[in-house]
């Protein structure tokens, strides 16, 4: 018999943060089956937890195709059930510990990433919003309107295959133009007016190709495939809009919208930087000493927001200054996120109204990661003020 491992599925709130007559793991009372029908577990640190199955050792790459199709949909309906009551952080497909104290590694080691992600996303979900065209129809359009366009093609047609080659080229880099402004001015309407609405999103992968079907018809790409995170309870309003661009287009477009789902496009996790490297760099992100009070870490994000903000530099009409402005604004927006939630939840046990200094020396920053909320480190030693 293979051995078993720990499956992980995501990372949830823990219903009893800091509770340590929990042991090892916990169950839930609603009873959820993971991969092959195995039950769900739960290993928690602090106020987090693992969810989790246990598993025969797979080589998930030397599947069939059948039988990983299968364990994919069977790890999303995990985190689906889940979502129903918890807040989740989906974890990849495929993902092993070797057991209940390497899980416990992991949740220590990106603790704060866990925790960030969990506020950023907290009662909101994920929403793939996609938008079809017909390649073949927006080219006959085209030619129909472009009197420029007409005159090539009957320039190439009459000269035949060789004399007629430069105006074949000629009209095939002027198509390609024309498609192509069809394209940015559809994107740019469609992301513009969703993004008023729901600011949240992220792009994901085209399939730009006249072999892909979709619904059974030839021809039909992709032209936006977006995943947008909104509040749960926001599904009728991203319905409306989009309905409201399905009229709009509904000679040249299809639309389609698929969620609720966990927020996979919203939660990257990179296991390989701890603690310590994350609140580093956000501390150096936003120009701050080795400590500092939370006004400070406000007033450094603040000033350097001002500064950075995309709509500081529109009037350039510069898009390569726009976009790294846009960049440095995200990275600013994600350090602040990372030092807040550091200060908030690593040092929970402060009395109110006390304007603390945070540290952010390797040690302080560590050892505050394992302290509990009820007097006690891993240790077993007292609860420490870090400064």
């Amino acid at each position: 018999m293979t051995e078993e491992r720990k499956y992980i599925y995501s990372i949830i709130k823990n219903p009893k943060p800091f509770d340590l007559t929990q042991g090892g793991s916990f169950r839930l009372p609603e009873i959820i089956s993971g991969i092959n029908n195995r039950e769900l577990i739960f290993i928690p640190h602090r106020d987090i937890a693992a969810a989790v199955s246990n598993i025969h050792l797979i080589n998930f790459d030397k599947l069939d195709k059948k039988k990983l199709i299968r364990f994919i949909s069977e790890h999303g309906q995990v985190n689906a059930d889940l979502m129903k009551k918890h807040e989740v952080i989906p974890m990849r497909f495929g993902m092993v510990a070797e057991n209940i104290e390497g899980i416990r590694g992991i949740l220590a080691k990106a603790y704060i990433q866990f925790k960030t992600v969990l506020e950023r996303t907290a009662g909101k979900a994920e929403f793939v919003v996609q938008v079809f065209w017909n390649k073949k129809n927006t080219l006959e359009k085209i030619v129909q309107e472009n009197a420029e366009i007409q005159k090539l093609k009957k320039s190439a047609e009459s000269k035949g295959m060789i004399l007629g080659f430069p105006s074949k080229m000629e009209l095939g880099k002027l198509v390609f133009e024309a498609i192509e402004a069809y394209r940015q001015e559809y994107s740019v309407d469609i992301l513009g007016n969703l993004a008023t609405y729901f600011p949240d999103f992220s792009a994901g992968k085209l399939l730009d190709t006249d072999k892909e079907e979709v619904s059974g018809e030839t021809n039909k790409v992709i032209l936006i495939n977006h995943s947008f995170l909104i509040d749960k309870t926001e599904e009728s309003a991203l319905g409306f809009q989009l309905n409201k661009l399905a009229e709009k287009y509904k000679d040249e477009l299809k639309f389609k919208y698929t969620g609720p789902m966990a927020p996979y496009s919203f939660a990257a996790i990179n296991l390989g930087v701890g603690n310590f490297a994350l609140v580093d760099n956000a501390r150096k992100t936003l120009g701050l000493g080795e400590s500092a009070t939370l006004p400070e870490i406000k007033k450094a994000y603040y000033k350097l927001a001002q500064e950075h903000h995309p709509d500081k530099h529109e009037y350039k009409k510069d898009r390569v200054i726009v976009e790294e402005a846009a960049r440095k604004m995200k990275n600013l927006v994600a350090a602040n996120e990372v030092l807040s939630v550091y200060c908030r939840h690593c040092f929970s046990a402060l009395p109110p109204g006390i304007e603390q200094m945070y540290s952010f020396k390797k040690e302080n920053i560590e050892n505050s990661i394992i302290i509990s909320a009820k007097g006690g480190s891993a240790s077993g030693g007292k609860e420490k003020y870090l400064t």
